[in-house]
């Protein structure tokens, strides 16, 4: 005989890189074991795959995981958390330097709550994905978000890399297409050597211009005030991206 089956809650969010409402119900205790498994493991490569193994189960409205932003990625998560488990999280916070506001040494841990609802992702004005590397001629880059599987990706080929190579590689992985003022030349119409090529010869300057969009790119962010329970003097952290709040995560009542 069939079992009875349970209407799950059913609740939306907006994705903020493009406006998409997107309707989701909780992570039930299948998801879950996905997770714990993931995290037991203490592997970047595989929390990734189950945030976005989860992610898809949970989604109603179609959406692939695969090809959102990954802070879009990180912000359906953040969400899909709170809804399940609970909306707060309790941290356990100290003085990042080891000394306070007094410049006195203190590492007391001191309790405090985090409401993951409150958590969004932050975008600078200055930020743009269409860079111009060079006023005279118009040649330019159209760069798209980083997604999962260019960050699973990347967490598996970083060892042995050195920073240059490192940030080269997302570059070129974020490339959607290169332009100048006559023509728009597809990413997928170029080899990788050729990109490999056009981005090593770049100078400094048109270089740095391509980071800094990673650099302002929109990140889950969010800024946590306490007071310490032992000195007395107020501090703050900023967290950032999901590892940076998975950091808290690790002993979760997930």
């Amino acid at each position: 005989m069939a079992l009875p089956k349970f209407n799950n809650p059913i609740f939306e969010l907006t994705l903020p890189s493009t406006g998409q409402a997107i309707k989701y119900r909780p992570f039930l205790v299948k998801e879950q074991k996905i997770l714990l498994l993931a995290l037991e493991g203490n592997d970047q490569k595989d929390v990734l795959t189950a945030i976005k193994q989860i992610v898809g189960n949970c989604a109603i409205d179609e959406v692939d995981p695969s090809k959102i932003a990954l802070f879009d990625l990180e912000y359906f998560f953040m969400r899909l958390r709170a809804k399940s488990i609970g909306e707060t999280i309790d941290l356990r916070l100290r003085h990042p330097t080891g000394k306070n506001s007094d410049n006195e040494e203190c590492e007391h841990m001191t309790p405090t709550t985090l409401a993951l609802l409150e958590v969004e992702v932050q975008k600078t004005d200055e930020h743009t994905d269409k860079i111009i590397l060079d006023e005279e001629t118009g040649i330019g880059i159209k760069l798209k978000y980083p997604n999962v599987d260019m960050a699973i990706a990347s967490a598996k080929t970083v060892e042995g890399k050195n920073q240059m190579d490192v940030a080269t590689d997302a570059i070129i992985n974020s490339i959607e297409y290169i332009f100048d003022k006559e023509t728009v030349y597809k990413k997928e119409d170029s080899t990788k050597k050729e990109l490999i090529e056009f981005i090593e010869n770049l100078s400094q300057d048109q270089y740095v211009k391509l980071t800094k969009f990673f650099e302002s790119m929109p990140k889950l962010k969010h800024k946590v005030e306490w007071t310490c329970g032992k000195c007395g003097c107020k501090d703050e952290i900023t967290l950032e991206g999901l590892s940076n709040f998975f950091g808290f995560w690790w002993d979760l009542k997930i």
